[in-house]
């Protein structure tokens, strides 16, 4: 359905991402549908803490924000947003075990901050906490959270980082179109398993890399997909293009000339070769953002897993969850 959130796309995980590591993140009881007593029952912990199925509700109401979702993805993400909490308190919980976490002077100074903001906005403390549907402790947990996590970012989020990120990610941000080729083999009801699919692209592959064939060649004899009476060629696509994620992904990672191995789509199994790139037109200032996106939740997934041995995290199956280690989803 056009519109709906896509828990497969990165831009979700992104937008999750952000909205826990931005200050002040606006929870809102309005945007999230309580269920009561289950709404209060420990979905996990984290070295004995707990996270409640109302944080990930309360969490997951504010990335949807009226936005429709598909039953069928809502349990990836909600176990999508779960890992987010997950990971943020590892990251106190490394902060805690380092010496890093915020010092009382500066604490004092995040609550006068934040008193002074409320009484410009004529409202008080008490007056936050009933309009955010949240507690005292969940309050003292994000002002913790903004002090250690705006000390992290200052160290992290760098000038010299952001640009050695955009030239490192250049293709993929600055518009970068490839002139790409496809051969796709389409699994038949009954007679062929994924399986053999794969043991087909690879032998495919190799005659080409033997140059036996050429990719135009084996596309037009290979390929059930409509370009193969053009050898394969799909014209130019974007890195975010209509293909979808994991093939676009694909197409980025290779060098001009080269063929993919076999990669898994919803429509079968793909080989893919990339003639030539064309650069895109936006420069570093354009994308500044997006990158200090993407290296803020880089840093929370490098903390995160730093911690993760020392801090144990145990799932209690009220709400979906990824397997630890995995990203197979456990739907309760």
């Amino acid at each position: 359905m056009t519109g709906q959130l896509d828990p497969r796309s990165p831009c979700f995980a992104w937008a999750v991402a952000w909205l826990l590591l931005a200050c002040g993140a606006p929870w809102s009881r309005a945007e999230t549908a309580s269920s009561g007593a289950a709404d209060s029952a420990v979905t996990a912990t984290v070295g004995g803490e707990a996270v409640y199925v109302k944080e990930v509700s309360r969490l997951l109401g504010v990335v949807v924000r009226g936005k429709p979702v598909n039953p069928q993805a809502l349990a990836t993400l909600q176990a999508q947003t779960l890992e987010e909490i997950v990971d943020r308190r590892l990251v106190l919980a490394y902060a805690r075990r380092t010496g890093r976490g915020a010092t009382p002077a500066e604490l004092e100074a995040a609550w006068k901050e934040f008193v002074a903001k409320l009484q410009s906005q004529r409202r008080t403390p008490a007056d936050y906490l009933k309009g955010q549907g949240i507690e005292q402790a969940d309050l003292q947990r994000q002002l913790v959270w903004n002090v250690i996590w705006e000390k992290y970012l200052a160290r992290y989020v760098t000038a010299d980082r952001v640009a050695a990120y955009f030239q490192a990610h250049r293709r993929e941000l600055d518009g970068t179109e490839a002139l790409a080729g496809q051969i796709l083999l389409r699994p038949v009801a009954g007679s062929q398993a994924e399986e053999d699919l794969l043991e087909k692209a690879r032998q495919i592959r190799q005659e080409i890399i033997d140059g036996k064939i050429s990719f135009a060649e084996a596309a037009k004899k290979y390929s059930s997909g409509p370009s193969a009476r053009q050898g394969g060629d799909l014209g130019w696509i974007g890195r975010h293009g209509a293909m979808g994620e994991t093939f676009c992904r694909a197409v980025f990672a290779l060098e001009p000339g080269q063929v993919s191995q076999p990669v898994r789509t919803s429509f079968g199994v793909s080989l893919i070769h990339v003639d030539r790139y064309k650069p895109g037109p936006k420069q570093l200032a354009d994308v500044r953002k997006t990158i200090q996106e993407a290296l803020a939740r880089e840093l929370l997934e490098k903390l995160a897993d730093t911690e993760r041995p020392t801090t144990p995290v145990v799932y209690t199956g009220k709400t979906p969850y990824f397997k630890p280690g995995t990203h197979e989803l456990v739907v309760p």
